[in-house]
This record gives C-alpha cells, sequence and structure tokens, in this order.
C-alpha cells in the first residue's frame, strides 16, 4: 500500500508514512501480497535518516587508527597523586567496563593496575563496539597539563591496532585464494584481467588499456594484497583527485582489511589524527597499501624512502594524466618520484590511450608490456534528459518494471530527500546509501539491492566502488560529477551483466554552480586564503609581551566571525588552518584551556602554494572545468562513446 496524499496536498511526514504502512498490516486478505521483506528494516532506516545526516565530529572515530583525547575524571579519587608520576611516552592500556552503572559504553584508562579515569563519552561510544567484537586499543601519554595550584590533566593519543592476517574464523593465515574470494567472490577472472596479472607477476611493468567496468582496480588490488600477505611488499597507488583516493580506500577497508592488510590514504583532507597514524606507520614500515595523489607524493616522497616504507608496486591510475594534464606539475614529476623510491615496479591504468598518450606514458614509466582489452560494451544507452525540470517524476517514470536502478546525489542531504520523495510512490524498494549511514545499514542495504528485494538505491558516491552488481538497468545522474573518471565510473555500474541498459542525464548548468560552491567551500582558492587569514589575524588581535597572537574558537565559530560570506563555512577554517600550519603561518596545539591556533612570526612572502592540501584542491578545480566543458554541451552519442569503450593506439598489438 502506497501512503496517501495529506490533505493540504503535501506528501506525507516520515512518521505519517510509517502509520499507513502498519495500518495497512490489519485485516490483510488471506491471498494478498505479503509485506515486503524490507519494509520494516526500511522503516528503521528512515526513521534515523536525520540521525545519519548529522555532522558528528566523533562519528568516524570508531573506524580511525588514532586519535588525540583527554582522559576525563582524573580529579576524582586520588588520581592527582597518580598522574604526578607519569611522564610523556608512558604505555597505557583501555578496559571496556561494560557494566558501569553511569555508561554502559565506559572505557577505562590504565597505567599498568592504577585507573586513571575514562576516555570520552562520545569517543568511548564510538569504540566500545570495536572492543567488544575483539578489537584492541593502546594508548600513550602525550601532555601533562596543569599543575601546581590547577588541577593537572593527560592527554593521550590512542591507536587501534590493525588485526593480524588471518583467514577468517580459522586461526591460519590469509592467502592467495582468500584474497581472490575477497575480490572477485566465485566469478572467473576475464582474459584481460588474467593477461595483466600474468605480466605483473612476472615483474614487468604493465600498462593495462581497459573500458570502464572491465575490471582494472582488480588488476593492483590483487597482487598488492597477495605481495603484502606473502612477501610484506608494499604498494602506493596514485589517483588523479583525492575523492577517487577515498572511495577506492574505502572499498579496499571493506574487502582486504579483515584479512589483516594495513590500508591508508594520503591526501591532504585528511584529519590531524588519521595523518599521525599515516606519518607513524611509514616511519615504521608498518603498512601494505597507501592511496594518495601526485601531489602528496612529491611533498612527502621522503616518507616512503626509508627501507622499512620502500614500495616494491608503484601503480598509476587513471594514467592519462601523466600526459594531458600538464596544468599538474606533480604529474610531471612521478617520474622523479619513481626514482626516488627506488624505481619500483609499475602498473599504469586507463581506459583512455590514444597513439601519443600512449607512447607518453611507456615514455615516463619505462612500461615493457602492455594489455589492451578492445572490448565495446553495445548494451548501454545514454538517455538525453539534461536540463529536466522535474528529476524525481522523470526517475518514477522511467524506472524498470523489473530490473534495479542507481540514482546517484551529489550530497547525503539530497540522496535522502530524493529517496523520501521516491518512497511515497515507489512504496518499499526504495533506500538512501551514503557514508554517514552505518556500516550495518550500509551492508543491509547492498544485500537488499543484491537480492532484488530492494530495487533503487538513491546514493553519493560512497556507492559503488567496491559493490560489484551485474544486473543495474538504470542509473540516473541526478547531479553533475565532478570530474569525467567519476562520470565514467558511475555510469559504467548499469548492465555489466551484457543486457540493455541505460545511463540517464539529469543534470544541468544549474549543477555547475552548485559543484563549483561544494568546492570553494572545501577547498579554498588563494584569494580567500588571503582573506580568512586577514581576518583571523583580526580575531587574534596584536602580539603581547607574554607571547604570539592566538585564537581559541571552533571552526565554525572563526567562520561565522569572519562573515566572508555563505562559501566559507567551518570545513573551509579547518582546510585553510591546515594550509596555514604547512606554510609556518600558524601552530595548532593544546593547553589547560583547550585547544588553540597561535600566530607565528613571518619573515618574508609565505608562498601557499606548495602543499599538497592547497595543489589537490587547485587540481580538483581544473578538472571539473575541463569536465564541464565536455559533458555539459557534448552530445550523448559522443558521452556513450566515452563510457562504453576505452580509447587505444592504432597499430599496436592488444598485448606485448
Amino acid at each position: 500500500m502506497k501512503p496517501r496524499t495529506r490533505a493540504d496536498g503535501l506528501p506525507p511526514t516520515k512518521s505519517e508514512a510509517a502509520f499507513e504502512r502498519l495500518v495497512a498490516t490489519f485485516g490483510v486478505p488471506r491471498n494478498a501480497a505479503p509485506p515486503s521483506p524490507a519494509a520494516a528494516f526500511l522503516d528503521e532506516l528512515y526513521a534515523k535518516s536525520d540521525a545519519f545526516l548529522d555532522r558528528d565530529p566523533y562519528a568516524s572515530i570508531g573506524d580511525s587508527f588514532g586519535f588525540n583525547t583527554k582522559i576525563v575524571g582524573v580529579t576524582f579519587e586520588g588520581r592527582q597523586d597518580l598522574i604526578g608520576g607519569l611522564q610523556p611516552g608512558a604505555e597505557l592500556e583501555l578496559v571496556r567496563q561494560p557494566d558501569n552503572a553511569f555508561d554502559p559504553n565506559a572505557v577505562a584508562v590504565h597505567f599498568g593496575r592504577l585507573q586513571l579515569g575514562f576516555v570520552r563519552k562520545p569517543i568511548a561510544a564510538r569504540i566500545a563496539p570495536n572492543i567488544d567484537a575483539g578489537e584492541r586499543y593502546r594508548a600513550e601519554v602525550r601532555h601533562i597539563t596543569g599543575g601546581g595550584t590547577r588541577s593537572a590533566g593527560v592527554n593521550i593519543w590512542v591507536t587501534r591496532e590493525r588485526p593480524e592476517p588471518v583467514r577468517e574464523g580459522t586461526g591460519q593465515r590469509a592467502h592467495a585464494g582468500d584474497v581472490q574470494r575477497a575480490l572477485l567472490g566465485e566469478r572467473p577472472l576475464r582474459d584481460a584481467q588474467r593477461a595483466v596479472l600474468e605480466r605483473v607477476a612476472s615483474g614487468r611493468n604493465t600498462l593495462a588499456v581497459l573500458g570502464t567496468g572491465r575490471g582494472k582496480s582488480l588488476c593492483f588490488q590483487l597482487p598488492a594484497a597477495i605481495g603484502a600477505l606473502e612477501r610484506d611488499a608494499k604498494t602506493i597507488v596514485l589517483y588523479p583527485l583525492r575523492a577517487l583516493a577515498n572511495d577506492q580506500y574505502e572499498a579496499l577497508i571493506r574487502r582486504l582489511e579483515p584479512l589483516g592488510l594495513r590500508i591508508f590514504r594520503a591526501n591532504g583532507a585528511i584529519d590531524a589524527g588519521e595523518r599521525a597514524a599515516l606519518m607513524d606507520a611509514l616511519e615504521s614500515g608498518a603498512w601494505d597499501i597507501v592511496c594518495t595523489t601526485p601531489e602528496f607524493m612529491h611533498f612527502h616522497v621522503d616518507r616512503f624512502t626509508n627501507e622499512r616504507s620502500r614500495p616494491a608496486l608503484l601503480v598509476v591510475d587513471e594514467a592519462h594524466h601523466l600526459i594531458e594534464s600538464t596544468h599538474r606539475p606533480a604529474y610531471g614529476r612521478v617520474a622523479d618520484v619513481m626514482r626516488k623510491l627506488g624505481s619500483p615496479q609499475v602498473l599504469a591504468l586507463t581506459a583512455t590511450a590514444g597513439d601519443d598518450v600512449f607512447a607518453g606514458i611507456r615514455r615516463e614509466l619505462a612500461i615493457d608490456a602492455w594489455v589492451i582489452d578492445p572490448t565495446i560494451r553495445e548494451n548501454l544507452t545514454v538517455v538525453e534528459a539534461r536540463g529536466v525540470t522535474n528529476k524525481v517524476d522523470y526517475i518514477r517514470r522511467n524506472i524498470d518494471a523489473e530490473g534495479k536502478a542507481i540514482v546517484y546525489c551529489n550530497s547525503r542531504t539530497e540522496a535522502t530527500k530524493v529517496a523520501e520523495k521516491l518512497r511515497t510512490t515507489l512504496g518499499d524498494i526504495v533506500a538512501f546509501y551514503h557514508a554517514g549511514v552505518g556500516s550495518a545499514e550500509r551492508l543491509q542495504v547492498e544485500q537488499f539491492f543484491r537480492a532484488g528485494t530492494i530495487r533503487v538505491i538513491v546514493a553519493t558516491s560512497a556507492f559503488g566502488e567496491g559493490v560489484d552488481l551485474p544486473d543495474v538497468r538504470d542509473v540516473f545522474l541526478y547531479h553533475l560529477n565532478f570530474d569525467i573518471t567519476e562520470f565514467n565510473q558511475q555510469s559504467g555500474r548499469a548492465g555489466r551483466d551484457g543486457a540493455p541498459a541505460q545511463i540517464h542525464l539529469l543534470f544541468g548548468e544549474r549543477d555547475r554552480n552548485i559543484n563549483d560552491f561544494i568546492l570553494e567551500r572545501d577547498a579554498p582558492p588563494l584569494h580567500t586564503l588571503r582573506n580568512i587569514y586577514r581576518e583571523m589575524k583580526k580575531i587574534a588581535g596584536p602580539s603581547t609581551g607574554s607571547g604570539q597572537a592566538m585564537i581559541r574558537m571552533t571552526y565554525a565559530d572563526i567562520a561565522s566571525a569572519i562573515d566572508l560570506g555563505d562559501k566559507v563555512a567551518d570545513k573551509t577554517i579547518g582546510s585553510a588552518v591546515r594550509i596555514f600550519t604547512d606554510a609556518n603561518l600558524l601552530e595548532m596545539s593544546e593547553d589547560d584551556d583547550g585547544r588553540y591556533v597561535r600566530f607565528l612570526e613571518v619573515n618574508g612572502k609565505v608562498d601557499l602554494t606548495q602543499n599538497e592540501r592547497f595543489a589537490e584542491g587547485e587540481a580538483e578545480r581544473e578538472s571539473f572545468k575541463q569536465f564541464c566543458e565536455l559533458v555539459l554541451k557534448a552530445a550523448p552519442d559522443v558521452l556513450q562513446t566515452i563510457i562504453n569503450r576505452p580509447i587505444y593506439p592504432s597499430n599496436v598489438p592488444h598485448m606485448r
């Protein structure tokens, strides 16, 4: 039963829709179709939609492998005397207290047998389920604050220990067969994939030219994972944009981390805790795969040159950027990065390598073997709907009666709203999916979608990478993508079973403005950075005899106080502060009164462009500009050609 329209003509609220479905279960005739197996799950999913959108500052801490925090409760039960004997670097233990009368998620902090206090309650709520599931955490003292007439405090660094590389449920070490099952399930390798893997296994520098949806990622995932498990070999994977690196990182974490693989991402957008954990891993060599950008590698290549962190394999994804992205200096330095890394084996992957690009990649990366898969996915059709005024109504009218569909949106909020609107008329076959949704709920959505109980998923780019589904009949691109690679990837998720499938273009020129707005908020350009620095300096005031000027405000409060318009939000301030810190304009620290940023003395001109955070942001803006020139103007048949076939050189054998 579909929820009724309200008397005021508006769709029902979430609670009204849930009530309607409940009422519909009373007095159901014996021969009526039973309610969807997903109905109860979807009621609960939509009921929690607002919570999934809540940007809880601790939301990701359960997935983090390192974070700073302060021990609470240190002023009780004589604990001040215990703290007096602590030194920075002292090792501590986190101990679960599930029977704690005040907090069932309580996590105590111990120094030996002595309890110093507790992990903060919102953090404990995120890590307690991990500890209960068998994961281990360790901690060490970073700073002792206060003392004298003030109560002493303890700042600690908490590290989540990586799982051992063992086969699930056996206690035995994972091996190649486990990796292949984790990545492929029971599906066989394609001929082109097998040919690439053979060349990589033989140690040759290899270029793979495979079209969208033909399994390029597996060609590096499999040898990287097997190499790590069998030889402790390390792999660096270069992506053109940090968003693509992040998507691949999430997919690898889901599939390979349970086997014990130590996977990191390295770019300018990761937070301080994740960055510290990454740097510790690079120093100790405790990593297996790093997903990164050319900009990060250019500025941090020395971190990978010690004997413990030298990679055995360098993967260059979307390798055509080496030749085509002349506006990005970091791509011109990849060959130099290779030399500094000790000339590791190279695997280059792309769907776009005409004569000049093919030759250029071979030259830059010393390629001596290649595989070209000329397969054309003739089952795909691009449907022109750019600029359609009522996108939701279009989707309703064009959903396949029996098939599955993915609707891609650019934000969590929009994905949720569109799903809610579609559900009012399509019923319990529609779910939303984004990175804010809990991992258990995301897994359940995937399972229902795979089984066909849920047939429409409205998602951000978080859905798809690592979720290989063959029978998607329609992909609706609700918003404009940010780059051609994301456009190809999302489009290419239609019709992987070879049956007819459609890619519907619903975006238009108006969406370009939305993306420009998002990009400027996330990665402020140079003129915005200068304005932010100037206004923050005004808030801090002049330096005094007791020290340099500082600010003790949240990023959200700073954004509100400097009033530079709606393109400057808390996330913008966070990005700017990290860039200023890299440029030695600011330092971030913590004392008895909490966190602060302090302005440093500046001598001479400072170049804000010389760090990976700024360079990655500029790359994203330029990539989006070039993408818009193509995708907003090209005819559907041109875009279809880009999606359904690789570009490869003429007069070159398909394999060598």
